[in-house]
């Protein structure tokens, strides 16, 4: 009795659910009207068709932010991102197919999956105004929710509990790689992405799908803009200038990149507490480009040239710590110097060919060239001093005595040569709403790693090891010095690395499934890995639009060079890849405010670790411990809610709460009574349990021109523990992040605008920026430097990050 009633009612709640209608008129880049277009709701059996007359009219659901692909032959394919419009609205939006896209509300995406596959898309042009002395990409990385970093020198993070060997990064869907013997973040210098050149930004920090690579954690997509017309930009700072061109030939069949940076820290350096004489240089060169053949084959290629050079000659330190009740002092006399050279070569060659608007494939070839050093004699003498503190002596803060005197010395004269070649093939076939994807590479690793380094500690022989005592005896003369740390070796890899993935993706009404296995094999240890992973996404039809994620897979990272050498430097043979099990659920939300748009995301995850590598940190020196096996796990929630809450410019706040720990295997310890116990689950080195990031902008009241732009970080500590203590000793915390920077920009020419000076016409657009860095003047603790008084205890000596500083930036576009 019921089935008559289903026709009508599915007609009333489609009458009721497409109440709001979008209406324009379509022309070409010359204004004639264009008949015939196809309008269509992505994901929707809902379209229409543009008029004799180019105009068109289209319903679309209330409440529901939808997007809106225009399509005609010969032009390119517009894709528009409508807010969600109230019940009755009805909005004006004419469209002219061009190869630029149209804007509207400032929202545009060029894909809606990324809302379903739990990838934030980040908009490149918050990264030139997001303020801090880091910069680029990772920067902005860093105020997702998931993602924290205590070291603001640094482009590295940590996400959900990984460290930062487990994080993905593809440029053109390639995967890159990093300098191996950075220890600070004052040798890194510039990361690989050239924000100049970017065009989409995608970040995922778990569940990603089967056609990500074999890491652990988080997954960084860049893809590089294909330009349509000629164009350039010079960017100058007191940190560092960058400059890039772009453009097509005549056809339009070709394109091409060319980025150029330089970038120096010397400015930031010069107010740290080590005063010393630094030379920083990092330089690289880049470039992409691409040539279609015809309209089914295009060939591209992707090449980067790095060097970046680090020199130090320290001359002395003052840093206070303690506390009120034990106020210290450390003061250091250095000689000796530093000098670092990292250069780095990579170039890839790929190819395209369409067959079919159903099928696409692609091979890529590849090669990674890596050439490292690292040279230092530093010498340290070292007072340690007791502060005065009593509150009402004219003495007070002022040294009272000494508590302990010595030196140290380190050397090193380390090498490090890489070399990884691949070959790879990616394809997809689309066929009936569903779609399969499939992967294939094969990769050769070679790496030759020449280590010597060692560190003397001398208090006087309050420290130890120290020689044996001979007072009152003859000495021995084949006595030996005993160094405190000492590590000498030469170590060659050669290996072969074979991956494959391949996943399925279909949508079933306002359900999509994608689910899909990856499978890898690595010649050295003989290891078949398989990563079978899911993930559904539901999009209900309510008045609010809300979408609903879960995703649940297995994540092996086999181990690539670091994880194998243990702090003796051998190579640990029988060392098996790691495992993180990941379980996601999450939503998101969008709404209206105030009317204007916001976007509300929340997911809860948890990750079952086992057969993990366990590893201490040192700034951001990772130094795995290739002899012990640890089990663990990491869980949390993260939050964020980003849109308008100044009207026109984008803004939001990210919130995580996070819990990581680790339990190694056989690892044990005294109790009271002088009997060994497990030990059990400890703290992992990047277990920050709360971390807020904010990024906010405003302007003047009726002048959008002149902006105001604020970051704000705050992490809770992170552990750490004595440098040669056993690792379930690493339960100190780290003071709390805690960092402001600010920056004022204004808009002295808009792009394709005329200015009434008419010098400035000679460029597209003029942006100037002065910058705060670490606006509260907070000292952040990166790493402690141990020394020992006169009875032998040993004290943690911060090593603070950056002080405040200011910065100007300047933007020229042609």
């Amino acid at each position: 009795m019921y089935k008559g009633l289903l026709l009508p009612l599915f007609l009333l709640f489609s009458v009721l659910g497409y109440s709001q209608t979008i209406n324009g008129h379509i022309t070409d880049e010359q204004n004639n009207s264009l008949p015939a277009v196809n309008i269509a709701i992505l994901s929707k059996n809902i379209g229409a068709t543009s008029g004799d007359d180019g105009t068109y009219s289209l319903t679309i659901p209330a409440n529901r932010s939808v997007i809106i692909a225009y399509s005609f032959i010969g032009y390119q394919i517009e894709k528009i991102r409508i807010p969600m419009l109230k019940k009755g609205q009805n909005y004006t939006l004419n469209i002219q197919l061009k190869a630029s896209s149209t804007l509207l509300g400032d929202v545009i995406i060029t894909d809606q999956k990324s809302r379903k596959e739990s990838f934030s898309r980040i908009k490149p042009k918050h990264v030139s105004v997001l303020p801090g002395n880091s910069g680029g990409i990772e920067a902005i990385l860093k105020t997702l929710p998931g993602v924290s970093s205590a070291n603001e020198l640094s482009s590295q993070y940590s996400v959900r509990g990984g460290n930062f060997d487990e994080n993905l990064v593809y440029v053109n869907g390639i995967e890159v790689y990093r300098p191996f013997l950075v220890r600070s973040g004052q040798q890194e210098g510039l990361s690989f992405v050239n924000t100049d050149m970017v065009g989409s930004i995608l970040f995922s920090a778990g569940g990603f799908d089967a056609k990500y690579g074999d890491k652990m954690s988080s997954v960084l997509d860049i893809t590089y803009k294909r330009p349509r017309e000629n164009a350039a930009s010079v960017q100058l700072s007191l940190l560092g200038v960058s400059a890039h061109t772009e453009g097509t030939n005549k056809n339009g069949r070709l394109s091409y990149l060319i980025g150029a940076r330089h970038k120096t820290n010397k400015y930031l350096f010069n107010a740290m507490d080590t005063k010393a004489d630094y030379t920083p240089k990092f330089y690289d060169l880049q470039t992409f480009i691409n040539y279609e053949l015809n309209t089914d084959w295009q060939i591209s290629f992707l090449g980067n040239i790095s060097k970046n050079e680090y020199t130090m000659v320290p001359k002395n330190r003052d840093t206070d710590f303690g506390t009120i009740n034990e106020a210290l002092k450390l003061r250091i006399y250095f000689e000796g110097q530093e000098v670092d050279k990292y250069e780095t070569y990579f170039g890839a060659l790929s190819t395209s060919y369409q067959p079919s608007t159903q099928l696409q494939l692609q091979f890529t070839t590849s090669v990674f060239q890596t050439f490292e050093q690292e040279n230092f004699d530093i010498l340290g003498e070292y007072w340690l001093y007791q502060l005065e503190n009593n509150l009402g002596s004219d003495e007070f803060g002022e040294v009272a005595f000494d508590r302990g005197v010595g030196k140290y010395i380190n050397h090193a004269r380390n090498s490090l040569s890489a070399r990884v070649l691949n070959f790879s093939h990616k394809g997809n076939y689309t066929k009936d709403a569903i779609k399969v994807d499939w992967g294939l590479r094969m990769q050769k690793e070679e790496i030759e790693d020449k280590i010597s380094e060692w560190n003397l500690i001398d208090s006087a022989f309050f420290n130890f090891p120290h020689p044996d005592d001979s007072i009152g005896l003859p000495s021995n003369p084949n006595q030996q010095i005993v160094m405190s740390e000492l590590l000498k070796t030469q170590i060659n890899l050669s290996s072969y690395r074979n991956s494959g993935y391949m996943q399925f993706s279909k949508d079933i009404g306002s359900l999509t499934i994608n689910a899909g296995t990856r499978g890898s094999y690595w010649t050295y240890n003989e290891q078949l890995l398989l990563s079978p992973r899911a993930s559904l996404a539901y999009a209900p039809i309510w008045e609010k639009d809300v979408v609903f994620r879960a995703a649940s897979g297995i994540y092996y990272q086999a181990p690539f060079y670091r994880e194998l050498r243990t702090p003796e430097g051998i190579l640990n043979h029988n060392i098996k890849a790691q495992k993180s099990t990941h379980y996601v659920l999450g939503a998101d939300y969008l709404f209206y405010k105030w009317g204007r748009p916001f976007k509300w995301i929340t997911e809860v995850y948890y990750k079952n670790l086992e057969n993990l590598i366990p590893y201490k940190v040192d700034n951001v020196s990772i130094q795995y411990l290739a002899n012990d096996l640890a089990n663990g796990y990491a869980g949390g929630i993260d939050i964020k809610v980003n849109g308008e809450f100044v009207s026109g410019v984008e803004s939001w706040a990210s919130l995580s709460v996070m819990k990581t720990q680790e339990d190694i295997v056989g690892d044990t310890k005294l109790d009271d009574n002088g009997n060994a116990i497990e030990v059990g689950y400890i703290p992992r080195p990047t277990d920050q349990r709360v971390n807020f990031s904010m990024f906010f902008q405003d302007y003047i009241p009726g002048n959008p021109n002149y902006k105001m732009h604020l970051n704000m970080i705050y992490g809770t500590g992170l552990p750490f523990g004595p440098p040669n203590g056993e690792k379930h000793q690493d339960i100190l915390r780290i003071p709390d992040y805690k960092r402001v920077d600010i920056g004022f920009s204004a808009v002295l020419k808009a792009a394709d605008k005329k200015s009434k000076l008419k010098w400035l016409n000679a460029f597209n657009s003029i942006w100037l920026s002065a910058e705060v860095f670490n606006l509260l003047a907070i000292d952040n603790t990166v790493s402690y430097l141990w020394v020992a008084d006169v009875s032998g205890r040993e004290y943690a000596v911060p090593n603070y990050l950056t002080a405040r500083q200011i910065n100007a930036k300047l933007i020229l576009t042609f």
